[in-house]
């Protein structure tokens, strides 16, 4: 009986523990990243023949997102992201002109993130959902061009959180978006990664 007594007491605790975790960790948060963003250009398959001599694919990316978590393994969450303007120096094939295309991005995401706790200051992170992509694009040299799309794609991520505070936690990002941009004629066909860091802070 005694014994019986003791379990029946230390799974209330468990349980107190736990639902006392998940309320701890549930609630609203803000995030700020920034860090490394690379813009990749396809070209391959484009009317003219088209390639790249020189790029510079490699600019700031930053990222401000709101969520919210739902308890300790599930949230959802709203994020801009921006990812500079990459530059690529052209050559058509077929007739030799060139030019200077430069691509602006910005990605407003919608996403479920998952949450998977490491330990009581450690705890990793997963995010899938889609994003709604603004493009600017301009070419300057021939033949010059400019213009903007709006698309939907899909973005998947990995990263982590390292408890600071009760409230603020530091994190790490790395968030793909394949075929952030596709045109017709598959001439600025894109794909991005973006590598962050920054600060969490829970309401």
């Amino acid at each position: 009986m005694k014994t019986a007594l003791i379990a029946v007491i230390a799974t209330l605790a468990s349980l107190t523990q736990t639902s006392h975790a998940a309320e701890e960790v549930s609630g609203f948060y803000i995030k700020g990243s920034l860090g490394q963003a690379r813009t990749t250009l396809d070209t391959a398959n484009t009317v003219h023949a088209t390639y790249i001599t020189a790029d510079k694919p490699t600019k700031t990316g930053t990222e401000l997102a709101l969520g919210y978590r739902f308890g300790q393994y599930f949230g959802m969450e709203v994020a801009q992201a921006r990812f500079g303007t990459p530059s690529y120096d052209l050559t058509r094939g077929s007739s030799g002109e060139q030019s200077v295309l430069t691509v602006k991005n910005t990605a407003n995401v919608i996403a479920l993130r998952g949450f998977y706790p490491v330990n009581d200051t450690l705890t990793l992170t997963g995010r899938a959902g889609v994003a709604m992509v603004s493009t600017k694009v301009a070419r300057v040299g021939a033949p010059a061009y400019e213009g903007s799309e709006n698309q939907v794609h899909a973005t998947y991520g990995l990263g982590g959180l390292y408890k600071l505070t009760s409230n603020l936690s530091a994190t790490a990002d790395v968030n793909f978006y394949p075929n952030i941009t596709k045109t017709s004629d598959n001439a600025t066909d894109t794909s991005a990664r973006m590598i962050t860091v920054g600060l969490q802070y829970r309401f």
